[in-house]
């Protein structure tokens, strides 16, 4: 492990509370106070809220992948590999007019810089 691979799963852990309390508030919360039939349908609202934040728990186990010992580089660099195409898709998607974009791009480049370096 790197320290290169600290500092990546130390800007995941922020990105994880970022996404959910910063999404919950500016995503969630709006896109659900719709008023439309499907959206108001509880599990239309539980499903949504249940992936959105389940994302962010697997954001946990990709912090896990590049810290924990004896990880195989080859999970470790397709952890890195899929943060960085994720963080350059939203980029592309959003004209880098949000916040994910470059901090997923930094935290695949560290990933990868970290197996190297």
């Amino acid at each position: 492990m790197s320290w290169l691979h600290i500092l990546a799963a130390g800007l995941i852990i922020f990105a994880t509370f970022f996404h959910s309390i910063m999404g919950e508030k500016l995503l969630i919360k709006p896109t659900l106070a719709v008023d439309d039939p499907f959206i108001q349908l509880p599990r239309t609202q539980a499903i949504t809220r249940f992936g959105w934040h389940s994302a962010s728990g697997f954001f946990l186990i990709t912090a896990m992948i590049v810290v924990l010992p004896e990880v195989p580089t080859l999970l470790v660099l397709a952890a890195g590999t899929l943060w960085l195409v994720l963080g350059l898709t939203n980029l592309v998607m959003l004209k880098a007019k949000h916040p994910g974009g470059p901090m997923l791009s930094m935290i695949g480049l560290l990933i990868i810089a970290g197996i190297f370096f």
